[in-house]
């Protein structure tokens, strides 16, 4: 029975190389001990790429940035819309000209090869405070109007580059097109609502006019036939009665002859005052239409080039002298004003910002490779030593 007991004991395998495994979970203490019997290739495979990966961090050429900021309340629609013309390709085109003239041209190129506005992240990055809320599935038309009158207050313009220098030069180009060069296209949608707008206030007046001529001319006719009863009726000598009207205008009729004769000619009076009014109107309003067609031929012939908005408005200021009509001159300087409240708009925060170097992060980048890496050779650690025993047992 003692020798029975004995072989038992002696049956059982004693993996001397993992020691003696805790009852509890056997299975973790093996993995501890290969993991520690492969501890030079765990560490080897770890560190190495964790150092070459601080070394290339330390050697890697610096990137600078420099943050504009602009105080100007943008929705979001009109924020997308910003992005839009920025990042339309006659607007780069423009940009990339602007870079090169300024010898900057490996700028230029690194814009004019983006694709996509996530590439031309790398160079210019657009962000606004506070972010728009995110829309969500909503039915009530409260939250949605809100949402969309939500206005961020500032619009923040960072510009990256190779060195503090090439920031600067890329930045006076960039900042230039976002306050001289886009505005334009404002200037062109306002000028074609202009446009429509005074386009239907000539048609009112051209479909008015016929309704106020016939108006006229019965109100004449019967001023006419008034007077002849007038003449061929004696007026009665009047009593004591007093008449009281709530609508004198529809209730004349009722007038002793001589007040329905005033009132007549009171009516004709207006009619004629009204239509000398529309006819001085309509004659603005054509004088109008002409010079924004003008200005609108003046912008959409510049869009393509590098025409600005001072330009613009120095434009404007040289077409005042051949306003002769005071309406008009007062217009046209109406306007002018309006447009140079668009240069105080688009005018940033600081002339010049600070240009600073973007970090590296290297310790944070070499703890995380080395956390990886540590994962990659613990994984490597048992594909070997399953290697291993596999020919082991073969």
């Amino acid at each position: 029975m003692d020798t029975h007991d004995t072989t038992s004991k002696s049956a059982v395998p004693h993996d001397s190389g993992y020691g003696s495994p805790p009852r509890s979970d056997p299975g973790a203490w093996r993995y501890l001990c290969l993991l520690w019997r492969r501890k030079v290739l765990i560490a080897g495979t770890a560190l190495l790429p964790a150092l070459l990966l601080a070394l290339l961090l330390s050697l890697w050429p610096r990137k600078y940035t420099a943050t504009f900021v602009y105080e100007r309340p943008l929705s979001e629609s009109h924020h997308n819309v910003l992005l839009r013309r920025f990042y339309s390709r006659e607007n780069l085109d423009k940009i990339v000209r602007q870079l090169r003239e300024q010898d900057l041209g490996d700028y230029a190129r690194r814009f004019e090869e983006a694709r996509t506005e996530k590439s031309l992240e790398k160079l210019i990055r657009f962000e606004v405070s506070p972010e728009y809320p995110k829309r969500l599935q909503t039915t009530d038309p409260a939250t949605s109007e809100q949402i969309g009158a939500f206005q961020a207050r500032l619009l923040s313009v960072r510009i990256t580059g190779d060195s503090e220098e090439q920031v600067l030069k890329a930045a006076a180009v960039l900042t230039a097109n976002l306050e001289n060069v886009l505005p334009l296209y404002d200037v062109r949608v306002d000028l074609k609502g202009s446009i429509q707008q005074y386009r239907i206030l000539a048609a009112q007046i051209e479909d008015t006019r016929f309704s106020l001529m016939l108006d006229l001319q019965r109100e004449q006719a019967k001023l006419e036939k008034l007077k002849g009863v007038e003449a061929a009726t004696p007026e009665a000598p009047q009593g004591n009665i007093v008449l009281q009207f709530n609508d004198v205008l529809n209730s004349r009729e009722f007038l002793p002859l001589s007040y329905q004769i005033r009132a007549v000619q009171a009516r004709i009076i207006d009619l004629q005052e009204q239509l000398s009014s529309d006819a001085e109107k309509y004659r603005l309003h054509l004088q109008i239409l002409e010079l924004n067609d003008r200005l609108l031929r003046k912008v959409e012939e510049s869009l393509l080039t590098d025409f600005t908005l001072p330009q613009f408005v120095a434009f404007l200021r040289e077409q005042l002298p051949a306003c002769e009509d005071q309406a008009l001159s007062d217009y046209l300087k109406s306007y002018l004003r309006k447009t140079e409240n668009l240069i105080l708009v688009n005018t940033r925060a600081g002339e010049r910002p600070v240009v600073y170097p973007v970090p590296r992060n290297i310790a944070g980048n070499s703890v995380l490779a080395l956390v990886g890496f540590l994962m990659v050779g613990a994984f490597l650690a048992v594909v070997f030593e399953y290697r291993q025993q596999r020919r082991r047992v073969a």
